[in-house]
Parts: structure tokens; C-alpha cells; sequence
């Protein structure tokens, strides 16, 4: 039987982004073969370690014993998640102290170009990802970024893989950008939350996407300009994943939708509903494969 490229397009979402793992293992276990992976953001970090090394177990290791480590508690991801946290209370002092944490945190990022140094986010990288370039990876591999002097989408598909990685994972004003041969990049997210067309635009026949976007779900209370600004993102990052997801060839969505981007400390729970949803995918999955072989073969044939 004709055989058939497979590509995984893994999106973006912070740490909805372990869900990825999850996928990766039922995948794995099931034997469906992966021809090409693409990656936006937290999906080109777990993308990216199994294009070196496709073996699921060796690449949840990592991460957790990276997310569990002093190197990423350095990362000062847990104080915005604290003031995350800390906002849902009704309490006035915890609320002033809230306030006065974001005063911190956007003065710092006005000052700067990142709350977290490149020195810092790079250093990260080089425990996750092995000292190499994309050419080198198992898997062939392309990570995609935001260039953000002109607003066009970067693929990134030759070079350091590390820094690839690090562009398409730079939060604007958490992360810093990233320059690349003339370019300063930032998270891929901006212009594709979950990376589908780089994949058909390589020839793969079938797209599996994993969409560990958040949801724009109902929100009446705002009580700052900062409130409003980011339900707006929110607003628009939603509607730009919905509109890219259409006309996918088959598509994952873990039910993730109450994990905050920085909820990295929830990272078995985000894992396993990655396993939930392959698993309840993988029969259909199949059969779409099945039928996608039978009609190559077919067209190939005559």
C-alpha cells in the first residue's frame, strides 16, 4: 500500500503546551509515523526535542525534571503566576499587593525589552534541546516565529535549533526577541497559533494539529485598561486559531481549557489530558489514514 506523509503541527499555549507529551506518547505507542513536525511556540519546545530524539519517555524525563528544577524557578514564571493567582481573591490587601507586583513587573518590561534576560532564556533552552542544528533532527523539524518588524511569519528550518526554539517561544515583554539573520523574532503565536500550513506547504499529504489554544470564553468583569487589553489578545488569538484549524485533515483538541499558560506545576494533569484525547482520537485517526492511503494509491494507480 502507498505510504503517506505524515506531519504533527503543535500549537501554542504555555504550559497547555505539556499536553503535547501526551499526544506524542499515544502516537508513539500506536505507531503512527511522523514525516514532519512543526511547532509554534511551547509546541516547537516539545516539537523540537522529539524531532532530535523521537523517544517519548526520554522527552517527558527531560521536561519534568527541567520544570522541577532551581534553573526554571529562576525564570520568575511562578511570580507572574502568583499575581495570576492572587487576583481571583476578594481580599484588599492581597489585592494592592497584587497591584503593586504588576507595578514591578511592567516597569521592569517597559524599561527593558523582557522581564526575562536572553542570557537567562537561552541558558533554559541548552537544558531542553541538544547543541545542534535543525538539519541534524531525526524528524525534520520547522519552527515558526513572528518577525517583528514586519509582521510576517518566520519558518525557521535550518540552523541553531536552539535559538529556532527560543523565537517562536518569545512572549512579547516576558521573553525577549530573538535575532536571526536580520531579524528580530517573537512568539509564532501572533501569526499562527497552531502551524498547519507550513506543513501542507511542504508537500505532507495528512496534518494531524493538536490545538491547546485558550478558548475567548465569556468574560463582563474588567477592571483595568490591562483587563481589557488582554481579553482583546485573547479575543483575536482565538478567532486567528479557529480560522487557521479550518480544512485541517484531522485535528486534537485536549480538554485543557481551566489551565493557565504559567500553570507549569500542573504538568502530570496537562500531560494526561494530552493522553485522553489521543486516545479517544486514535481509532478515527486511523481510519482516516487508511482511507487517505487507499485513495493515493488509488490516484497513483491510474
Amino acid at each position: 500500500m502507498t505510504s503517506l506523509k505524515v506531519g504533527l503541527a503543535l500549537g501554542g499555549g504555555g504550559a497547555r503546551g505539556l499536553a503535547h507529551i501526551g499526544v506524542l506518547k499515544v502516537l508513539e505507542s500506536e505507531g503512527i509515523p511522523l514525516h514532519m513536525i512543526s511547532g509554534t511556540s511551547f509546541g516547537s519546545i516539545v516539537g523540537a526535542m522529539y524531532a532530535q530524539n523521537p523517544k517519548i519517555d526520554q522527552l517527558k524525563e527531560r521536561v519534568l525534571a527541567f520544570l522541577k528544577s532551581e534553573d526554571f524557578r529562576r525564570t520568575k514564571i511562578f511570580f507572574i503566576k502568583r499575581h495570576y493567582e492572587e487576583k481571583k481573591t476578594k481580599s484588599f490587601m492581597t489585592n494592592l499587593k497584587t497591584y503593586l507586583q504588576k507595578g514591578i513587573f511592567w516597569g521592569i518590561s517597559l524599561q527593558r525589552t523582557s522581564f526575562i534576560s536572553e542570557k537567562v532564556f537561552l541558558s533554559q533552552m541548552g537544558l531542553l534541546l541538544e547543541d545542534k542544528d535543525i538539519e541534524d533532527c531525526v524528524i525534520p523539524f520547522v519552527a515558526v516565529a513572528t518577525d517583528l518588524t514586519s509582521g510576517e511569519e518566520v519558518l525557521l528550518t535550518e540552523g541553531s535549533v536552539r535559538k529556532a526554539v527560543a523565537a517562536s517561544c518569545a512572549i512579547p515583554g516576558v521573553l525577549p526577541p530573538i535575532h536571526i539573520n536580520g531579524h528580530q523574532l517573537i512568539d509564532g503565536g501572533w501569526v499562527n497559533q497552531v502551524p498547519v500550513s507550513p506543513l501542507q506547504d511542504q508537500g505532507i499529504d495528512v496534518v494531524i494539529a493538536v490545538n491547546i489554544s485558550e478558548d475567548a470564553e465569556t468574560a463582563e468583569v474588567f477592571d483595568s485598561g490591562l483587563d481589557v487589553v488582554l481579553r482583546a489578545n485573547e479575543i483575536t488569538r482565538c478567532i486567528l486559531s479557529n480560522r487557521q484549524l479550518n480544512g485541517v485533515d484531522f485535528s486534537i483538541t485536549p480538554a485543557i481549557s481551566g489551565i493557565h499558560w504559567s500553570d507549569f506545576w500542573r504538568f502530570e494533569e496537562a500531560i494526561q489530558k494530552g493522553e485522553e484525547a489521543a486516545h479517544a482520537a486514535i481509532k478515527p485517526l486511523k481510519q482516516f489514514l487508511w482511507k487517505k492511503r487507499v485513495k493515493k494509491f488509488i490516484t497513483i494507480s491510474h
